[in-house]
């Protein structure tokens, strides 16, 4: 093989290698493609201002009228990749705003769900912190703290 084919081939190799990172990660949170499907389970708890900037926690606010601590547990994302937890350090400000049918933002708005396991699953706008709740799913029976 000659040099110059050697030299075409390696600066392919670097170029996929440095740009392909970024390329995935781009297609995940593009403001211009699809939101991806998420998947946040975690606890709810009253907002409190000194709770607010702990680690893994969102302020959630529900249709602009309540506003609640979401601590969360654990993020899957239902495309293919999967951040995980890392996917938190893109809402910032730690704020989220819930939106969906009105009777499963009713489900999040009752007080009994309180430290109760929850599971939300939908689309998660991240540069608008937007959150559409497709689905939800509640324990019924309190986490353990």
């Amino acid at each position: 093989m000659d040099f110059a084919r050697r030299q075409t081939i390696t600066l392919i190799v670097a170029v996929v290698a440095v740009l392909g990172p970024m390329m995935v990660s781009a297609q995940i949170f593009s403001p211009y493609g699809s939101p991806p499907v998420v998947r946040m389970t975690g606890t709810f708890s009253p907002f409190d201002e000194k709770q607010s900037h702990g680690l893994n926690t969102l302020t959630v606010i529900i249709e602009d009228k309540q506003k609640w601590l979401f601590k969360v547990n654990r993020v899957d994302t239902m495309t293919g990749t999967d951040p995980g937890m890392m996917l938190l350090t893109y809402i910032f400000p730690p704020e989220l705003r819930l939106m969906g049918a009105a009777s499963k933002m009713a489900l999040l708005a009752q007080p009994d769900i309180v430290g109760k396991p929850v599971s939300l699953q939908g689309f998660l706008y991240i540069d608008d912190r937007d959150f559409y709740v497709a689905e939800i799913n509640v324990a019924t029976e309190t986490a353990n703290q």
